[in-house]
């Protein structure tokens, strides 16, 4: 018994002084989701207690509280489908909750970014944090680097132009001499704004009769039926409801008519030929998705086209 007592080690378990994450440095597109793997133990004794002590700016040296602070964003309860075209169907597929940026699980140290890291500022950063097990405890300081990298406020994902005899729907011929954009302000209300412009940068009037639908096309209006379209003397206007964190449109078809479209909102407009000095319709068509909440303004311009 003597000889067996003398044997046994005083140490119980064992805590690295190496322990890593199994990315060097994560990137992290705002917006989106993205999870590391657990802290690698490295021959630690598990289960691993992992605390988050700080969250800092890389280049600057300074704290990042902004990575703690919650934020409202939108989630899918259930998939919106073209039936769900009222705010009150609507809601019943989207919900609200609150997020921090990053959160971090006590149990291993997975790393977790949400939707809510459109809030926080672009750039490198870092984070100090204590492990424990069995064994005793640990600071590690910049364990996991991560790169927060400025996402897309918007994507056009499809644009083209043609023109057509005015007053017919033939002799269809492709206009290329046309610029689209797309502005962005995060402060102003959900909106987003169509505009239609000369080489000169007049607006073609919608409310003239000026800008119009086809027919048998979708317009935005049909991919964001919760508000009524507003005409104005320089564009139209889509109001559009709180989801962010989400894509807009979020509908996954529609119809117009007795035709359902599937897939990207792809939405098709006439400036009629009487208002241009090409004596032509202009046949303008988008496919453009929205990442962030706010104010857009989608400007159409035809560069050899004036006002008539």
């Amino acid at each position: 018994m003597l000889i067996l007592d003398s044997c046994k080690s005083d140490q119980i378990g064992y805590l690295s002084e190496n322990m890593r994450y199994n990315v060097e440095n994560l990137q992290v597109n705002q917006g989106t989701v993205v999870y590391t793997d657990a802290l690698v133990a490295n021959g630690s004794t598990t289960p691993l207690t992992v605390n988050l002590l700080a969250v800092r700016n890389k280049e600057t040296g300074e704290l990042a509280t902004e990575f703690s602070k919650e934020h409202e964003i939108s989630t899918y309860l259930g998939e919106v489908t073209w039936r769900d075209t009222t705010l009150d169907l609507l809601k019943a597929k989207i919900g609200k909750a609150k997020y921090p940026p990053m959160m971090l699980n006590a149990t291993g140290g997975r790393v977790g970014f949400t939707q809510a890291t459109q809030f926080v500022t672009p750039g490198q950063y870092s984070i100090d944090v204590e492990v424990s097990n069995i064994a005793g405890q640990k600071k590690f300081k910049n364990i996991l680097d991560f790169n927060i990298i400025g996402a897309k406020k918007e994507d056009i994902l499809f644009k083209s132009c043609t023109s057509s005899d005015y007053g017919a729907e033939s002799n269809f011929l492709p206009y290329t001499d046309y610029e689209i954009s797309v502005e962005h302000q995060a402060e102003g209300e959900n909106k987003i704004v169509y505009v239609w412009e000369d080489k000169n940068g007049k607006p073609f009037n919608p409310k003239k009769g000026e800008v119009i639908k086809r027919g048998d096309r979708p317009t935005f209006k049909n991919w964001s039926p919760y508000y009524p379209e507003e005409v104005t003397d320089t564009g139209l206007v889509y109001r559009y409801p709180d989801v962010s964190g989400l894509v807009y449109p979020i509908m996954n078809g529609t119809y117009v008519g007795t035709e359902f479209w599937s897939g990207d909102p792809i939405s098709y407009y006439r400036i009629v030929g009487t208002a241009t000095t090409l004596g032509r319709n202009l046949n303008p068509v988008s496919t453009i998705k929205f990442y962030r909440s706010g104010t857009y303004t989608v400007r159409f311009r035809f560069l050899t086209i004036t006002h008539s």
